[in-house]
């Protein structure tokens, strides 16, 4: 979780090696209507993935050549306001490739089946557990954003109440003395009246 402030782009630098997959997802929690733009660039900066004004995205991305790639957050649209970004990445370590089968078949045959087996449901196993951590953070931050989102439409409505309050409170003041005053006796048209 990160601020980036108002008319500032923020970027962030992941190394990563060809055959791995990134996948990354972000959501504004906190400042103004919620939303940023964002940007990823490959190796030779050449942009593979934008989201503007968004609140939330989620992309995921095969790594084709080794190198440094590159996300940015921008919030220049916004003149005051600054944003809070909950960001996740995760590096998956590759596919199973047949590389790794083929050093498999290396230390005997009748290792290869188990083993192939065995490291797909791994790697199965590994990426559902991954995408249940993510949501599971994805779903605090939106807790965290809603909650304060309820904070402060009840101050909202503490205010306006207070408003109505008052304004109830000197229109009755307002009436009474009125009342007071249509009923009040003039003293100078009672003395008037005796003679």
């Amino acid at each position: 979780t990160f601020q980036v402030p108002a008319r500032k782009e923020q970027c962030f630098y992941e190394d990563v090696q060809a055959e791995h997959e990134i996948e990354m997802d972000f959501q504004v929690v906190d400042g103004g209507d919620l939303d940023i733009d964002f940007q990823a660039f490959d190796t030779k900066l050449k942009r593979i993935a934008v989201n503007r004004r968004e609140s939330y995205g989620s992309h995921t991305f095969t790594v084709k050549e080794s190198g440094v790639y590159k996300f940015c957050f921008s919030n220049k649209f916004s003149k005051l306001t600054s944003k809070t970004v909950f960001m996740d990445v995760y590096l998956d370590d590759g596919v199973y490739t047949e590389d790794k089968a083929q050093e498999a078949a290396a230390e005997g045959a009748s290792l290869h089946a188990g083993f192939t087996s065995l490291h797909k449901q791994v790697d199965n196993i590994k990426s559902q557990l991954f995408k249940t951590q993510v949501q599971l953070q994805l779903s605090k931050a939106q807790r965290n954003k809603d909650q304060k989102i309820q904070n402060s439409n009840k101050i909202r409505v503490d205010r306006w109440s207070m408003v109505q309050c008052v304004f109830m409170i000197l229109m009755a003041t307002v009436q009474v003395y009125l009342l007071k005053q249509l009923f009040k006796e003039d003293k100078t048209a009672k003395r008037q009246a005796r003679i």
